[in-house]
């Protein structure tokens, strides 16, 4: 029973941005495969929880980039879990290859009941005898994002459904990709974000649609996705 998955993977177009490297949502994208990849293995993923009526739901992600594979270079991707506690689980993902690393990232998982929506205890999820790595590739625990700021509005975008996720509520990478696309490729150029923190608060559905509201001080980008009736969506915290 392996504590760590780790899988080579090329740098396809369809991972890469205007730059023919790899995006910040797509970096997002295969940290979630993988997570989703090893806890199939570990009879914990869709297919094992789906026969028990639970769901894993990411209530917050933390991801740095150190720099961006290329197009057509190939690098590891790996990840593993930490401890379980109480009710969340954090878990560990970093995109390197043998001349260093290119990004890591930090996630804190839920379990939820699929009918009531409960969220359900983690303590003794894993399979027994799984060891558990001491490697933290983010050891600093995640930031206090608020959302009592006013902000400026920075655009707004349409719930597709193919933004959904079996859930039917806007899937964790979709946001990422939408806070992307409320910037130019110039913007995003010279900006050139390093960090992204996100925290989910309240699901969006197809047909929505989301404002983007923004504070910036000193580098550090603050936002905030309300939905249509107000409510906060989505926090986000982008450092340059």
């Amino acid at each position: 029973m392996d504590g760590i998955l780790k899988r080579e993977t090329p740098i396809l177009p369809g991972l890469c941005d205007y730059s023919a490297e790899l995006s910040l949502s797509s970096a997002a994208m295969l940290f979630m495969d993988m997570a989703m990849m090893h806890a199939e293995k570990l009879g914990i993923g869709f297919t094992g929880f789906n026969e028990r009526g639970l769901f894993w739901v990411a209530v917050k992600t933390r991801i740095k980039i150190y720099k961006r594979p290329k197009m057509a270079e190939t690098v590891m991707v790996a990840t593993w879990p930490e401890e379980a506690g109480g009710f969340k689980c954090n878990r560990d993902y970093e995109i390197y290859d043998e001349n260093g690393t290119y990004a890591v990232g930090k996630t804190e998982w839920a379990i939820i009941d699929s009918n009531t929506h409960v969220p359900q205890k983690a303590t003794d999820i894993y399979p027994e005898g799984l060891p558990i790595e001491e490697k933290r590739v983010i050891p600093q625990p995640f930031e206090k994002l608020k959302g009592d700021f006013e902000g400026e509005l920075l655009g707004t975008y349409r719930i597709r459904n193919i933004d959904t996720d079996y859930g039917k509520h806007m899937n964790n990478v979709a946001y990422i990709r939408a806070i992307e696309g409320i910037f130019t490729s110039e913007e995003l150029s010279r900006r050139d974000f390093k960090e992204l923190e996100i925290h989910y608060k309240n699901p969006c559905f197809e047909g929505e649609t989301i404002s983007f509201y923004g504070v910036e001080e000193n580098g550090i980008l603050d936002l905030k996705i309300l939905n249509e009736e107000g409510k906060t969506a989505v926090l986000a915290r982008l450092k340059s």
